[in-house]
């Protein structure tokens, strides 16, 4: 069944919008240092925004909506890489030809957003995709929600409604789970949430560094035990700690700490909003083989809209979960067509792209700590998602590097807190031309930032 208004003529003109698009777009594939007259203009207009929201922005960053790539144009008239990806977003990078597909056929519909009353067809299929993504695992539905927050919101519902009056929750420490009124609590980092009342009782448990597998198992059961009640309804964990600092730890520790869950009758809830197609297989806890054990897992970020799969068991009563927005239909028809996207691309698995990125990162991350007599040092992550430290991980000298390789030409972000890291979200279509200029763009700040 065709869907929205659908003619030859108005097929025609897609695609002739699609062919002019792309090809305007193409025009910025390469950095661009800012024209001083516009960099004055966008400060006036950032000053302003300021004023109304209440506060100041880390970057003097805004957008044109012209880029593509890893590239995006601002209003500075200066081109830079895109390496954050919007905190995770932009996975494909700017001006990908699904981006604009999806935004001229969504066009053709007769509203903007989906809901849960009035229902279209995309967010059916996009639901039944991504439960075909996970056959291996016991997650058998998916439900829409409007931010990662939100579907973490929902997987709380799910999990206390089917806990017989449990509402304890584990949680690891230097985890992110959101801002709302609900996640802040699980969220570790107190200074998110000053002058804010507890409402939920969370147990923060400190994951062993130990370097030694087993002892590290030890000591992080170890942890658990010491905190557990038979009030604990579930654990949660981010398989990659995405604003920790991008830490991720030996499969046997996962096993060990979900079989823990298991025998104590903890609902196991995984956080996959920032790690979703970026660890090299769609989900990290495919990537680990630990198919076994979610009862529910969150999503969004790279995939443009954002939900929570569960397993039969933990299928909510009616009325408990809703809302008024599924997302819009651009994003829900880009989500479907970026997940069969990377599962029929060469992007996952031993050989694909993902790993090829990685490991050519860390090689000339490796080449440039030696180089600088380890400034550069302490990688972590996992496939597109890499962190590194500089100097001792301090907080000021990690912020000032940030700002120097934005003016240099590369947008990033920090993570982690003692030490502070520098936070990469890499998009898929870097090619080696690009990643060779990106570390030419690290060496220079270094020099710049040590004066050598």
């Amino acid at each position: 069944m065709s869907l929205g208004v659908n003619n030859p003529k108005i097929d025609d003109q897609i695609n002739h919008l699609f062919s002019e698009i792309l090809i305007a777009q193409h025009e910025f594939m390469k950095t661009r240092a800012p024209d001083p007259e516009k960099a004055e203009l966008v400060s006036k207009k950032l000053l302003e925004y300021e004023k109304i929201r209440g506060r100041g922005f880390f970057y003097p960053l805004l957008a044109t909506g012209r880029g593509h790539g890893p590239f995006t144009e601002l209003q500075d008239g200066s081109v830079k890489y895109d390496l954050i990806s919007s905190i995770g977003v932009n996975l494909l990078g700017h001006s990908h030809p699904i981006f604009i597909k999806s935004c001229l056929e969504a066009a053709t519909m007769d509203t903007l957003m989906t809901g849960n009353l009035h229902l279209y067809e995309d967010p059916i299929e996009l639901s039944k995709e991504l439960v075909s993504s996970v056959t291996k695992s016991n997650l058998k539905h998916f439900w829409f929600a409007g931010s990662g927050s939100f579907a973490n919101d929902n997987a709380i519902k799910m999990i206390w409604q089917k806990s017989d009056g449990k509402t304890r929750i584990l949680a690891a420490q230097k985890c992110f789970a959101g801002r709302s009124i609900a996640t802040q609590d699980i969220t570790h980092n107190l200074d998110y949430k000053k002058g804010m009342p507890t409402l939920l009782e969370v147990d923060h448990f400190p994951i062993s560094e130990n370097s030694n597998t087993e002892e590290q198992i030890n000591e992080t059961i170890s942890n658990l035990e010491s905190i557990y009640t038979d009030q604990h309804c579930a654990i949660t964990l981010e398989l990659v700690q995405g604003e920790g600092g991008f830490n991720v730890y030996p499969r046997e520790l996962y096993v060990a700490i979900f079989k823990w869950a298991k025998e104590k009758k903890l609902f196991i809830w995984i956080d996959e909003i920032q790690s979703f197609g970026r660890t090299g297989e769609l989900f990290a806890f495919q990537k680990l083989d630990l198919h076994e054990f979610p009862d529910v897992v969150t999503v969004g970020k790279a995939l443009q809209s954002c939900g929570t799969l569960f397993s039969n068991e933990l299928n909510p009563n009616p009325g408990l979960i809703a809302g008024t927005f599924q997302g819009s239909l651009s994003s829900i028809k880009a989500g479907r067509k970026i997940l069969k996207y990377l599962t029929m691309g060469n992007f996952f698995g031993t050989g694909g792209r993902v790993e090829e990125i990685r490991t050519i990162f860390e090689q000339k991350m490796n080449l440039l700590n030696k180089s600088s007599q380890g400034f550069f040092n302490s990688t972590s992550g996992i496939g597109l998602m890499f962190a590194f430290q500089i100097k001792d991980g301090n907080k000021e000298d990690t912020a000032n590097f940030i700002k120097k390789l934005f003016n240099n030409g590369i947008i990033c972000f920090s993570c982690g807190k003692n030490p502070y890291k520098i936070r990469f979200l890499l998009p898929l279509c870097l090619n080696e031309e690009h990643i060779n200029e990106i570390f030419e763009i690290l060496e220079k700040t270094f020099k710049e930032f040590t004066g050598k």
